[in-house]
């Protein structure tokens, strides 16, 4: 008897309780009708829709929230909905940072990060000589966490302002994944300011410049990677060289226009590169007739990406340089920045780019005309940090270069 008491005790209950949420469902359809209504105009209809959403939080919505931060994680959403992970939104301070990396002098440890096809935040390459680099994080390596807190590819800008988030001198603890393994590591944040290219002089007058990156000059004054090569030309230049390497191994890339200066110091008269958007448009850049006439070989290997590629794609299809190495990382599209009225800002994929002979290297990359592959031991490390008597690239490079 007590059961059923209880059983039709709880029916009214569930009843009552059913009717003042079918009530207040009616009451906010009545009160909000106006924004709901369905429109012929889609763009209509999504503002009202979110118009709509933010009277019922501003008027019922039982918690306090701040707007401007709903709006900015609506904004970000929206553009990662896209799943592309080469376009992303940028909050002012997160686009502050963005523009930033591309700039030679920022305070952070010195990382280039992707996000890979399991949306994990991968590791393409350090600067070299980066707290990064010298920490021991290498391409490929999995970042899980930043001071304990877990991202991923969704919240990758996040994570990069995580670890920049903090003085020169400072550190940070990252977790990274390397195969089965799991590693903290502690790292002190410095001033990513090094240059971008390094120079010396090899036996039998061959020049060796190494291009870590493709910067633009920062609005501190620090050079940009066109200056800073042109310069260490003509250095080795003026001490006798008459042969050139050019190791672009583990180069994660970087502004377009730098690397086409160099490119241009080069080339003779023609094309560099050239870029089409969805609409089949075409936008060129070229050479002119001033060329640096001297044989030239690239070394590139599976980190070399970007605007390492353009550089080596238009080198190789005006039989400029031999290519050695291994096939390079296969981005072959070009994204733009725009910033918004509140310092926030956008990178969005806009076209692809071609080489010189209209060839899109877009997730296949280049393959080098000769393949030397590094021996096993030496796989997982950056080129830099191989001794010349290990470097089989290198020595290759210096054999073949001997012979132009």
């Amino acid at each position: 008897m007590g059961n059923k008491k209880t059983i039709a005790l709880t029916a009214v209950i569930t009843a009552v309780v059913t009717a003042a949420v079918s009530c207040s469902v009616t009451s906010y359809v009545k009160d909000t009708a106006s924004v709901f209504l369905p429109s012929a105009n889609d763009d209509a209809a999504f503002y009202n829709k979110i118009k709509g959403i933010e009277q019922i939080l501003d008027s019922s919505y039982l918690y306090d929230y701040d707007k401007n931060e709903l709006r900015e994680a609506a904004a970000a959403a929206y553009v990662s909905a896209l799943d592309e992970p080469y376009t992303s939104y940028y909050s002012a301070d997160e686009f502050t940072s963005y523009i930033e990396n591309i700039q030679d002098g920022y305070v952070g440890i010195g990382v280039i990060v992707g996000v890979n096809d399991d949306n994990q935040i991968e590791v393409v390459a350090p600067f070299e000589g980066s707290p990064a680099y010298d920490a021991g994080v290498l391409p490929g390596d999995i970042l899980k966490a930043v001071d304990g807190v877990e991202y991923d590819g969704d919240s990758m800008s996040d994570a990069v302002n995580s670890i920049k988030n903090g003085k020169e001198g400072t550190s940070v603890n990252i977790t990274l994944i390397r195969g089965e393994e799991e590693l903290n590591i502690d790292i002190e944040r410095g001033d990513i300011s090094s240059d971008s290219v390094n120079a010396e002089m090899l036996e039998d007058d061959i020049g060796y410049i190494r291009i870590t990156s493709f910067n633009m000059e920062s609005e501190n004054g620090e050079h940009s990677t066109y200056s800073e090569f042109s310069e260490k030309f003509y250095e080795l230049k003026d001490e006798g060289m008459t042969r050139l390497i050019i190791d672009l191994r583990d180069n994660p890339g970087g502004v377009l226009s730098e690397v086409c200066d160099i490119a241009d110091m080069l080339l003779p008269e023609g094309t560099i590169t050239y870029t089409e958007d969805k609409n089949g448009e075409r936008e060129y850049y070229s050479s002119d007739a001033e060329c640096e006439d001297i044989p030239i070989v690239i070394l590139i290997n599976g980190n070399s990406a970007s605007a390492s590629e353009v550089l080596t794609g238009a080198l190789k299809d005006y039989g400029r340089a031999t290519v050695i190495g291994t096939t390079s990382y296969g981005k072959g599209i070009v994204q733009k920045v725009y910033t918004f009225y509140d310092g926030s800002g956008i990178s969005f994929t806009t076209s692809k780019y071609y080489t010189p002979n209209g060839i899109c290297i877009h997730e296949v990359g280049i393959e080098p005309d000769i393949t030397v592959e590094m021996p096993e031991e030496f796989e997982n490390m950056y080129a830099s940090m191989i001794d010349y008597e290990d470097d089989v690239q290198l020595q290759k490079a210096v054999e073949v270069i001997k012979e132009k």
